[in-house]
């Protein structure tokens, strides 16, 4: 070690500083004996670590990080190591390393490399050098010292012994699967093409067909965190690009819709555009036996697939726990969390080869800009496409990103296609206890906890409410609330089971001027309404393709983004729990008809809402579109 530390400073004395980007010094755990007769010396700790330190220093301050390498030794030698030796030889190393920033322990030692790779015990041979220097490099590259256009600088020989040994080398661990990165890295690069000319075609096309046949989308969205944002979306580029090339040899290309609750369901328009392409097969996959697996979810998913049925839909009643889903060519989303998702339809089980996967977003941002730490989920990250349902939402998710969302598009909304359809027919049977009574919506947030989103009212006045519909036969009620609201008044107190609050929502149904409403097609009761009532999201900016009057309930200390503030400004606000206020609004917008912002409503939502005047067509239409384009088939016939 002092002796590596002279050269080191004689050689920075004689370049200038940054010249180096980075010294690699290699140690070992034991000084090494001339002959096989003499015993392992332990490495010295307390001289080591000093001098190390001083190597560390003086590789900085002249602008070159570095990097603490231990090489792999002969079997037979390494089987005399002394484990305690080993433990404090590392953790010495890692003291010193978490005490200098831009600095690196790299540890080979363990790589299990074959013993015919050595020349001696402890010098290895011209391939095991070739080896460990691919595998060297590879680790440079994970630790951000090396980047690839680096790795794509190397020699021919690098390429050609990588072709050669790996990933077929059964020896070497795969705990961070370091060889498969280092295709891609390669992959990533604009000079991709120069790896087929270095080693025969036949082998590099094998060991991508090889690569691209296992990988999956969990593994790519781990990726991000290594790989540069431009690097890793060149990478993406081109792995897209071999996945549509894979999907389109089919006959048919299945198109598969997962959600989880079936009020996230897009509308039937986009699914009927693939159902009337005879290159397309789409299927809806609904787990039937609920969102937390007890009997009044399994009872309303079973209702809400029989709806789905009826209206000529294919559906698959899977079960959450299903692993035998057939595999999908396109697979839309429409929630972006983990959990709960079926096994079929998590990350680690989908192949890049066989599955694009879509997010349409099931709701509007408005309670808050996109947080880094939901744009970031590992769904947002491996998406083929992202469509998104308003312009700033989609700025606000290009901006934290960390792959900045570059697959990210405007489409609109198209679960409120419907409403922007001269002809759609809407109707729902509303309980009227008079002729001319207004119909109003009342739709409680489920958010009534302490943290996170905070914008439900429902504990302060879901009695209030009851009784004003019981008290007022002018009206006409549905109550629709959030469906996990069974859930949130059980796990904060408010209701004691799901049972109580049935027993809440039947007195509602029991009431002649008052229907409870749960599930996917809400459209219906939003087109013949005459207003709503609310603390929930996405209704605030929902309801405004309707041109209705809303009151929402507002709950002090809750902060909207802008876009939402906007539509705030044309909406009846009140706070949640002031029932003198929310009566009197009730009367004069409701009742008298006094709707005096609707001026302003309307022309917000042209500015902010209106994505058939932005697009030229209806969201379903330019989905189906833009994937059409993008698979490249809008010009071939259906």
């Amino acid at each position: 070690m002092p002796q590596s530390y002279s050269i080191a400073k004689n050689v920075f004395e004689h370049v200038e500083s940054g010249t180096i980007k980075f010294v690699l010094i290699g140690l070992s755990p034991y000084i090494l004996p001339q002959n096989d007769t003499e015993p392992l010396v332990a490495w010295d700790v307390k001289t080591n670590a000093s001098v190390l330190e001083d190597y560390f220093k003086l590789c900085l301050d002249n602008g070159a990080k570095p990097v603490v390498v231990v090489l792999p030794v002969h079997s037979s030698l390494k089987k005399n190591y002394n484990a305690d030796v080993l433990k404090t030889f590392r953790d010495t190393i890692n003291q010193v390393v978490r005490k200098f920033q831009s600095s690196a322990f790299i540890d080979l030692l363990d790589i299990g490399l074959s013993n015919v790779r050595f020349q001696d015990k402890t010098h290895l041979n011209s391939e095991g050098t070739a080896i460990v220097t691919v595998l060297l490099s590879v680790r440079l590259y994970l630790k951000g010292i090396l980047y690839p256009k680096d790795l794509c600088a190397a020699d021919d020989e690098f390429f050609n012994v990588f072709a050669k040994y790996f990933p077929r080398d059964a020896n070497f661990p795969n705990d961070d699967k370091p060889l498969i990165h280092l295709v891609f890295c390669i992959l990533a690069c604009e000079d991709f093409n120069r790896l087929s000319k270095t080693m025969p075609k036949e082998n590099c096309m094998d060991l991508m067909a090889r690569v691209f046949s296992e990988l999956t989308y969990s593994y790519l969205a781990n990726l991000a965190d290594v790989f540069p944002k431009d690097d890793f979306n060149e990478l993406m580029n081109r792995i897209f690009k071999m996945t549509v090339e894979n999907i389109c040899r089919k006959d048919k290309i299945k198109v598969g819709f997962y959600f989880d609750f079936s009020a996230h369901w897009c509308g039937d328009d986009l699914y009927n555009f693939f159902a009337q392409d005879k290159r397309f097969d789409p299927v809806i996959f609904m787990p039937v036996d609920g969102w937390y697996n007890n009997e009044s979810d399994r009872k309303d998913f079973q209702k809400d697939a029989e709806k789905f049925k009826a209206r000529g839909l294919n559906v698959c009643d899977m079960k959450r726990a299903s692993f035998d889903t057939p595999v999908q060519g396109i697979l839309f989303r429409f929630r972006p969390y983990p959990e709960f998702i079926p096994p079929a339809f998590k990350l680690a089980n989908i192949r890049v080869k066989e599955t694009l996967v879509l997010y349409v977003s099931y709701s509007f941002d408005i309670v808050g800009g996109l947080s880094s730490s939901y744009i970031d989920l590992p769904l947002f990250i491996i998406l083929w496409k992202m469509f998104f349902n308003s312009v700033p939402q989609m700025e606000s998710g290009k901006k934290v990103s960390k792959i900045a969302m570059p697959r990210g598009i405007y489409s609109g909304y198209p679960k409120l296609d419907v409403f922007f359809k001269s002809d759609s027919k809407f109707h729902f049977d509303w309980k009227m206890a008079r002729p001319d009574a207004k119909k109003i919506i009342y739709a409680p947030h489920w958010s009534i906890n302490n943290f996170g989103i905070r914008t439900s009212t429902f504990h302060w006045n879901y009695q209030f409410m009851y009784e004003f519909a019981k008290a007022h036969p002018e009206i006409s009620w549905v109550i629709k609330p959030h469906p996990l609201l069974f859930h949130s008044t059980r796990w904060t107190g408010l209701f004691p089971s799901d049972e109580a609050l049935n027993e809440y929502f039947q007195k509602w149904d029991d009431l002649p001027n008052a229907r409870f409403y749960s599930g996917a097609y809400y459209q219906d009761i939003f087109a013949t309404s005459d207003g709503m009532i609310q603390d929930c999201g996405s209704f605030i900016a929902e309801y405004q393709y309707v041109d209705k009057p809303m009151i929402y309930l507002m709950r002090p200390g809750r902060k909207f983004n802008e876009f939402c503030q906007k539509i705030l400004e044309t909406t009846y606000l009140v706070v949640g729990k002031n029932f003198d206020e929310i009566t009197a609004m009730i009367q004069r917008v409701f009742i008298e008809g006094d709707d005096y912002k609707a001026a302003e409503r309307k022309a917000v939502f042209d500015e902010h809402l209106n994505y058939q005047k932005h697009n030229g067509m209806l969201a379903s239409e330019f989905i189906y579109k833009n994937i059409i384009e993008e698979l490249g088939l809008s010009k071939c016939k259906q």
